[in-house]
């Protein structure tokens, strides 16, 4: 095998070690953490949704309360989607700024 195959072996593992360490700990709790409250969120909407029906006196008063419930729910999807965006982003940023730093210090050690 060829130093430059041995080099760019030792980088994909080191990279590889990279990608599995900034997936851990941190970034995964947050991620569970805001999915656990995204969760929350929405069986709230749901169970408020339901309540309003409920309390309707009219067939008028469900066509409003299931409009409303339908503007709300996509305006909290676009919301959450966006948030989980955001955290993707931060995610893939982190571990892209851990391959490069590896590349780097493999191929600095290069004599």
């Amino acid at each position: 095998m060829s130093e430059f195959q041995q080099k760019s072996k030792a980088t994909a593992e080191k990279s590889a070690q990279a990608i599995g360490q900034n997936y851990s700990a941190e970034n995964m709790r947050e991620y569970c953490i805001k999915m656990i409250n995204m969760a929350q969120a929405n069986a709230e909407a749901v169970f408020e949704f339901a309540r309003q029906l409920a309390s309707a006196k009219a067939p008028s008063d469900l066509a409003q309360v299931w409009t409303a419930h339908a503007s709300k729910q996509f305006e909290m999807l676009n919301e959450q989607t966006r948030e989980l965006a955001e955290l993707g982003q931060k995610m893939t940023g982190e571990s892209a700024e851990a391959i490069a730093r590896n590349v780097k210090q493999t191929f600095d050690k290069a004599p």
